[in-house]
Protein backbone atom coordinates (compact mmCIF):
# COMPACT_ATOMS: atom_id res chain seq x y z
CA UNK A 1 0.00 0.00 0.00
CA UNK A 2 2.98 2.34 0.75
CA UNK A 3 4.37 1.63 -2.83
CA UNK A 4 0.57 2.40 -4.40
CA UNK A 5 0.59 5.95 -2.53
CA UNK A 6 3.94 7.02 -3.28
CA UNK A 7 3.66 6.07 -6.75
CA UNK A 8 0.19 7.90 -6.72
CA UNK A 9 1.71 11.22 -5.03
CA UNK A 10 4.75 11.06 -7.75
CA UNK A 11 2.15 11.26 -10.39
CA UNK A 12 -0.04 13.58 -9.06
CA UNK A 13 2.62 16.15 -7.98
CA UNK A 14 4.67 16.26 -11.03
CA UNK A 15 3.86 18.63 -12.83
CA UNK A 16 4.67 21.46 -10.48
CA UNK A 17 8.23 20.06 -10.13
CA UNK A 18 7.86 18.96 -13.77
CA UNK A 19 10.21 20.60 -16.81
CA UNK A 20 8.31 19.24 -19.67
CA UNK A 21 10.34 19.22 -22.90
CA UNK A 22 7.88 18.34 -26.21
CA UNK A 23 9.10 15.27 -28.29
CA UNK A 24 8.92 16.11 -31.59
CA UNK A 25 6.89 12.88 -32.86
CA UNK A 26 5.36 12.24 -36.41
CA UNK A 27 3.71 9.37 -34.29
CA UNK A 28 1.11 11.12 -32.82
CA UNK A 29 -0.73 13.72 -34.90
CA UNK A 30 -3.69 13.91 -32.26
CA UNK A 31 -1.39 14.01 -29.36
CA UNK A 32 1.38 16.37 -28.29
CA UNK A 33 4.19 14.41 -25.67
CA UNK A 34 5.98 15.87 -22.95
CA UNK A 35 8.84 13.95 -21.35
CA UNK A 36 10.44 15.16 -18.02
CA UNK A 37 13.85 14.23 -18.69
CA UNK A 38 15.58 16.04 -15.64
CA UNK A 39 13.80 13.12 -13.62
CA UNK A 40 15.03 9.82 -15.72
CA UNK A 41 16.16 7.51 -13.14
CA UNK A 42 18.50 4.35 -12.49
CA UNK A 43 17.15 1.29 -11.48
CA UNK A 44 19.52 -1.41 -11.86
CA UNK A 45 22.34 -1.90 -14.07
CA UNK A 46 20.18 -1.65 -17.56
CA UNK A 47 16.67 -0.28 -16.33
CA UNK A 48 15.64 3.67 -15.98
CA UNK A 49 12.21 5.16 -15.17
CA UNK A 50 11.15 8.08 -16.89
CA UNK A 51 7.61 9.98 -17.06
CA UNK A 52 6.22 11.52 -20.12
CA UNK A 53 2.70 13.23 -20.46
CA UNK A 54 0.25 13.28 -23.56
CA UNK A 55 -1.61 16.21 -23.99
CA UNK A 56 -4.71 15.24 -26.50
CA UNK A 57 -6.41 17.70 -28.82
CA UNK A 58 -9.59 16.49 -28.66
CA UNK A 59 -11.26 15.25 -25.52
CA UNK A 60 -11.13 11.22 -25.11
CA UNK A 61 -14.52 9.58 -23.99
CA UNK A 62 -13.87 7.28 -20.89
CA UNK A 63 -16.16 4.52 -20.79
CA UNK A 64 -15.81 4.12 -16.89
CA UNK A 65 -16.18 7.98 -16.20
CA UNK A 66 -15.79 11.48 -17.56
CA UNK A 67 -13.94 12.36 -20.34
CA UNK A 68 -9.60 13.23 -20.32
CA UNK A 69 -7.85 15.58 -21.89
CA UNK A 70 -4.43 14.31 -20.83
CA UNK A 71 -2.95 11.31 -19.11
CA UNK A 72 0.90 10.90 -17.51
CA UNK A 73 2.49 7.18 -17.59
CA UNK A 74 5.54 6.50 -15.28
CA UNK A 75 7.40 3.55 -17.57
CA UNK A 76 10.44 1.62 -16.94
CA UNK A 77 12.97 1.07 -19.84
CA UNK A 78 15.08 -1.92 -20.46
CA UNK A 79 17.95 -0.13 -22.55
CA UNK A 80 19.51 -2.99 -23.24
CA UNK A 81 16.98 -5.69 -24.29
CA UNK A 82 14.95 -2.56 -25.67
CA UNK A 83 11.79 -2.95 -23.55
CA UNK A 84 9.20 -1.49 -21.28
CA UNK A 85 6.52 -1.25 -18.56
CA UNK A 86 4.12 1.12 -17.85
CA UNK A 87 4.72 1.34 -13.89
CA UNK A 88 1.45 3.75 -13.26
CA UNK A 89 -0.94 6.24 -15.30
CA UNK A 90 -3.53 8.45 -14.53
CA UNK A 91 -5.73 10.64 -16.56
CA UNK A 92 -6.58 14.29 -16.27
CA UNK A 93 -9.81 16.32 -17.24
CA UNK A 94 -7.47 19.40 -18.70
CA UNK A 95 -4.66 19.36 -20.57
CA UNK A 96 -0.84 19.08 -19.27
CA UNK A 97 -2.22 16.93 -16.08
CA UNK A 98 -4.57 18.92 -14.48
CA UNK A 99 -7.77 19.20 -13.04
CA UNK A 100 -9.41 16.07 -11.57
CA UNK A 101 -7.82 13.15 -11.88
CA UNK A 102 -10.37 10.69 -13.98
CA UNK A 103 -8.19 7.55 -13.42
CA UNK A 104 -5.18 5.76 -11.37
CA UNK A 105 -3.31 2.95 -12.00
CA UNK A 106 -0.59 1.50 -10.44
CA UNK A 107 -0.44 -2.19 -11.94
CA UNK A 108 2.62 -2.74 -13.27
CA UNK A 109 2.12 -4.26 -16.78
CA UNK A 110 4.46 -7.23 -18.13
CA UNK A 111 7.18 -6.03 -20.26
CA UNK A 112 6.90 -5.32 -24.24
CA UNK A 113 9.43 -5.26 -26.93
CA UNK A 114 10.46 -1.54 -27.96
CA UNK A 115 8.98 -1.61 -31.81
CA UNK A 116 10.68 0.18 -34.38
CA UNK A 117 9.42 3.89 -35.90
CA UNK A 118 6.53 3.88 -33.33
CA UNK A 119 5.82 6.31 -30.25
CA UNK A 120 7.53 3.91 -27.91
CA UNK A 121 10.90 3.88 -29.34
CA UNK A 122 10.96 7.70 -29.37
CA UNK A 123 10.38 7.07 -25.55
CA UNK A 124 12.97 4.28 -25.56
CA UNK A 125 15.48 6.93 -27.28
CA UNK A 126 14.80 9.58 -24.73
CA UNK A 127 15.14 7.83 -21.74
CA UNK A 128 18.19 5.60 -22.56
CA UNK A 129 20.00 8.00 -24.52
CA UNK A 130 20.10 5.54 -27.50
CA UNK A 131 20.24 6.62 -31.21
CA UNK A 132 17.97 3.89 -32.65
CA UNK A 133 16.63 0.04 -31.58
CA UNK A 134 17.63 -2.83 -33.70
CA UNK A 135 14.82 -4.03 -35.63
CA UNK A 136 13.19 -7.28 -33.40
CA UNK A 137 12.14 -9.84 -35.44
Amino acid sequence: MKKITIIMLLLMSTNVMAAWTKLESEHTPAVTVYVDIGKIRHVGVNNVRMQHLMNFKNEVKNSSGPAYLSSKELVEYNCNEEHYRVIASSLYVRRMGQGKVVSFSSDVKQWQPVEFNTLEESLWKVACGKPSISQHD
